[in-house]
């Protein structure tokens, strides 16, 4: 049985490449539906979700081997909360909300935190939207700003 390497595993592994040009071939190896829709969600401005900006309640999933992958065929649930799709409106908010936390429990625990990243609009600062742009041309048209660390000021900055 061949193993497939879940959304989460394909980000991390992307940013923990040394160069852009390394980053850009493989996420362009790795190039799937589920992976550029969790990618344009991530970087670009133009979409916004009907959700609560902080995290839900929810309980991990502790099945790592049951539910590896899953993610890829979860992806279908993203058009209930982006709120420029026409399937948001057909629910309620409770309703919308509900989904959204079964499928934070249901999915691997790493890739409930990236698609937690994703609703928060925060692109990984070594997987950047310039990056994904430059993998996927056209994909993002109107991309987020990318949040760095605050860490401690060098020395030569302190008075």
């Amino acid at each position: 049985m061949a193993y497939t390497e879940s959304l989460s595993e394909i980000v991390n592994k992307a940013r923990k490449l040394e160069t852009t040009d390394q980053k850009v071939a493989y996420l362009r190896s790795k190039k799937s539906k589920a992976l550029l829709n969790i990618l344009v969600l991530m970087c670009d401005k133009t979409f916004t979700f009907d959700l609560p900006s902080t995290p839900p309640p929810y309980v991990p999933s502790e099945l790592s081997n049951e539910n590896h992958g899953l993610l890829f065929r979860e992806t279908r649930k993203f058009k209930y909360f982006v709120k420029e799709k026409p399937d948001s409106q057909k629910i309620t908010r409770v309703r919308r909300e509900n989904i959204f936390i079964q499928m934070l429990e249901n999915i691997h625990e790493d890739d409930a935190l990236l698609v937690i990243r994703m609703v928060a609009k925060e692109p990984y600062p070594d997987l950047s939207p310039a990056v994904v742009s430059k993998a996927f041309p056209g994909l993002i048209n109107n991309p987020v700003e990318v949040k760095r660390g605050r860490g401690r000021p060098k020395k030569s900055e302190v008075v």
